[in-house]
């Protein structure tokens, strides 16, 4: 049941975005638009199972799809916009990147923090299935994420 929560709330943003802005080249006659980077790594234990990129007038946003051999998942979204974790209660905040405060939402196994820096690829969001709140922390910390707590 959660897993399938989170998994809407995955689609709804993707969808969400996608129709927020028309894919197009980040300038006329360029070819190489910025493309937003993770600024992680994969987490211990976790393996990609996936990698989409979403094409917006200035900078090409990316999701990636985490996932370990107990079932728990973690989506990635950099410079994709999107209401993360709407429905979710709060749960506090924490430092995220570069020091930025993020907004932790979520309940039992289902998690979410967002934070917003500045640029094209500033608005940032890490969705987690299958973990507790410490834990969803933990893996993040590992991750590069958050700072250790």
């Amino acid at each position: 049941m959660r897993r399938g929560a989170i998994l809407a709330i995955v689609v709804a943003v993707s969808v969400a975005a996608g129709a927020c802005a028309p894919a197009a080249p980040a300038h006329e006659g360029d070819d190489e638009a910025l493309t937003c980077e993770a600024g992680f790594s994969t987490p211990p234990g976790f393996h990609a199972t996936e990698s989409l990129e979403d094409p917006y007038a200035d900078h090409v946003g990316i999701r990636l799809g985490f996932a370990d051999d107990d079932g728990r998942e973690l989506h990635y979204f950099a410079g994709i916009p999107g209401e993360f974790g709407e429905g979710l209660p709060p749960a506090g905040t924490v430092a995220a990147g570069i020091g930025v405060g993020a907004v932790l939402q979520g309940s039992e196994t289902t998690w979410v923090l967002s934070w917003r820096t500045p640029g094209p690829c500033g608005v940032r969001a890490v969705l987690g299935s299958g973990f507790g709140k410490e834990e969803f922390l933990g893996t993040l910390e590992r991750a590069g994420i958050v700072p250790a707590q």
